[in-house]
């Protein structure tokens, strides 16, 4: 299949789509009944969208086009209240994180999708294993070259970013030891991590054509890089974090890439080099496995600290461009994150420690969703 012509979308402009557990109480395993839930939600969300993920104990919630934070927030908010009515309507109940702690793979379902059909008939067992839970952000660029200095530029904040929205401790009733285990579970695909090195449109285009000659991918929605180009909606998409435990996380870390974005854009700070990408596995192993705790080295001068300790520094460079955005706001809910040190994932931790159970552990975190905003 050709690739369309990169859209021109307004800069800075975004999107967000979180990947949700749809669970059913009182033992709060994974359903197998999103498809129930979200036919009975779907015609009352009236900007956004609920839909299908690739096995049927996922539901996944998108905004549409936002030009900010607020716009996106009002939107899911909404969301919200049309999925709890009908998750209270079929006694089911919803929550984030990025894997649910004790399902078991073998029991998943994959939705009656033909695209999902077609992974499953590609990649088999490896599908099911993949009912884990992120967040993707697309931003708008007015240009396929935009698009490309724009992806190569946030892939030196992966770390961060996973770091931020670290919330998958557990897998399979185990605790993994790593702040965000999920990305571990796609490692076995072949389209995983960074996008191979291309330095402009052009070479992209190149890329994806000789891609394609592989009968692997349809189309660009087959490629699941860490970020990658979304040319039919004239975006880059950022999508290495967790889905968070409440939708104003969620929103904040919308902010926090938008705000980062504009900076990249405007100053063009980094002249981009495949090199850069030396010990780019590296730094994402360290935010999956140590959280903000992780550290980061810097490929050219080998210099180290934690990832927490960056975030603030990347925080004070894009403070102007986030006040441009009105998303202040959710710079400093970061800002407060990373003082304190420690993330969802060591709270977890801390609520099993102290008594709880796994199954308590998601009934609190089905109140946090339903309560939060």
């Amino acid at each position: 299949m050709p690739l369309s012509d990169f859209h021109v979308s307004d800069p800075f402009t975004l999107g967000i789509e979180l990947e949700l557990q749809v669970v059913t109480p009182p033992g709060y395993d994974l359903s197998q009944d999103s498809s129930t839930l979200i036919d009975a939600a779907k015609a009352d969300v009236k900007a956004g969208e609920v839909k299908h993920d690739i096995t049927e104990s996922m539901l996944e919630i998108a905004t549409g086009v936002c030009q900010d934070i607020h716009q996106a927030s009002a939107q899911f908010s909404a969301i919200q209240q049309v999925l709890l009515r009908a998750a209270e309507a079929h006694h089911l109940q919803i929550c984030g994180g990025g894997a649910h702690p004790f399902q078991s793979w073998q029991r998943q379902e994959v939705c009656q999708n033909p695209r999902y059909q077609r992974t499953l008939e590609h990649f088999g067992y490896l599908v099911r294993q993949a009912t884990v839970f992120g967040q993707h952000v697309h931003i708008g660029c007015q240009s396929g070259d935009d698009a490309i200095y724009l992806l190569h530029g946030l892939s030196r904040f992966v770390p961060h970013f996973i770091a931020i929205n670290a919330t998958s401790p557990w897998q399979q009733g185990s605790d993994t030891q790593f702040a965000s285990s999920r990305l571990n579970v796609f490692s076995a695909f072949p389209d995983m991590g960074a996008m191979p090195w291309v330095s402009n449109w052009q070479q992209f285009e190149g890329l994806f054509r000789r891609l394609s000659y592989t009968s692997m991918i349809d189309g660009i929605k087959d490629l699941h890089w860490d970020i990658r180009p979304s040319p039919d909606f004239g975006t880059v998409e950022v999508r290495v974090m967790d889905t968070p435990l409440t939708l104003s996380q969620a929103v904040n870390m919308a902010g926090l890439i938008q705000a980062v974005s504009y900076w990249l854009l405007a100053e063009r700070p980094f002249k981009h080099q495949e090199q850069d990408y030396l010990l780019y596995k590296f730094n994402r192993f360290q935010a999956c496995r140590y959280g903000l705790q992780g550290l980061i080295t810097d490929v050219h001068t080998g210099e180290q600290q934690t990832i927490g300790d960056d975030i603030a520094r990347l925080l004070d460079k894009i403070a102007p461009y986030a006040d441009k955005l009105g998303a202040s706001s959710a710079l400093e809910e970061i800002v407060l994150q990373v003082k304190q040190g420690e993330g969802e994932a060591q709270a977890m931790r801390q609520f099993i420690a102290d008594g709880g159970s796994l199954i308590q552990l998601v009934q609190k975190h089905c109140e946090i969703w339903a309560t939060s905003e």
